[in-house]
């Protein structure tokens, strides 16, 4: 995690959730995490809505330009990218997984900035496929921020993590619907898995 944002979110999340797989999303409280709230989001754990944005802060916002309340989450991406991140959705839902994600946004003067993204597993009322939270923060941030709107996302990097300590066997991931040509066997030793174009390794606690 190279992401301060990243950190602190990941710390708060782990801490409240206790020995659960994931915390409720009443436990939230946004008074806990002030200092990162504008660059935190939930989702709604929705694939058939590209699982939109219920709530996004200010800084987030002003990457992208505007308000992305009701926004796609899954529509900021394309191709390849986006069926790996469905592929990262569903494992942070069916797994009670964390998903960190490096990125590369674009503007329209093609300025590049690098991001990290986390997603974190969210009950609500009970249901453990139901929100998402998550964060995105410029790893550094560049003076034009803000005032150029970012308007193109590419995943460069992947990486899951399963604090609880559990997943399920590579063989029954639902990322195979997704690509199923796996490595060999041994070159991977049971410890990875591949979603969407990434081979993902666990990430420990």
């Amino acid at each position: 995690m190279k992401s301060a944002a990243t950190k602190e979110l990941f710390g708060y999340w782990n801490r409240i959730r206790g020995a659960r797989a994931a915390p409720e999303r009443s436990d939230v409280d946004p008074g806990q995490i002030r200092s990162i709230l504008s660059d935190t989001f939930i989702l709604e754990a929705d694939a058939t809505s590209g699982f939109p944005f219920r709530l996004a802060g200010s800084r987030i916002c002003a990457i992208t330009g505007h308000e992305m309340k009701g926004e796609q989450f899954l529509g900021l991406w394309s191709g390849p990218d986006r069926a790996t991140l469905l592929g990262a959705l569903s494992t942070v839902s069916d797994d009670a997984a964390v998903a960190v994600v490096g990125a590369q946004g674009s503007t329209d003067l093609n300025r590049k900035i690098d991001l990290e993204l986390a997603l974190l597993p969210l009950r609500h009322r009970g249901r453990t496929h139901s929100r998402v939270l998550g964060s995105v923060a410029p790893v550094e941030t560049p003076y034009w921020l803000g005032a150029c709107a970012v308007t193109r996302f590419e995943l460069t990097s992947l990486r899951m993590i399963w604090p609880s300590g559990r997943r399920k066997p590579l063989a029954s991931s639902h990322d195979d619907d997704l690509e199923p040509a796996l490595p060999e066997p041994s070159a991977i030793a049971g410890l990875g898995r591949r979603i969407g174009r990434f081979l993902v390794f666990d990430g420990g606690r």
